[in-house]
């Protein structure tokens, strides 16, 4: 588990108008996610952010808050060019899109 999340508490607030595109936002996130472990584990901290902010964005679009901070998180330890700072992020990435999957199951 997450440092600071609850097992069995839903960890984000879906609005019933956006519920039925969830399961598509997050088939395309975890092609995002595979992109993201892959430029990281290349060292293309530019990659990083660029999908750190795509997440952002798209998340934002979503009403998915906790989503949505961490790419910006992303974004902006990339810009800093903390490598070992973007490899618990990541990390925090695959488990919330786990989680949103089985929220919206």
């Amino acid at each position: 588990m997450i440092s600071g999340e609850n097992a069995g508490q839903d960890l984000f607030i879906i609005n019933d108008d956006l519920r039925e595109l969830i399961p598509h936002f997050v088939v395309h996130q975890f092609d995002e996610l595979e992109q993201m472990e892959s430029s990281l584990e290349a060292g293309d901290l530019k990659e990083v952010g660029r999908l750190g902010h795509s997440l952002k964005g798209a998340a934002a679009n979503f009403c998915l808050d906790p989503l949505s901070r961490l790419g910006t998180a992303i974004q902006d330890v990339s810009k800093l060019g903390l490598e070992d700072a973007l490899e618990p992020l990541v990390k925090k990435y695959r488990f919330y899109l786990d989680e949103l999957k089985i929220q919206v199951s």
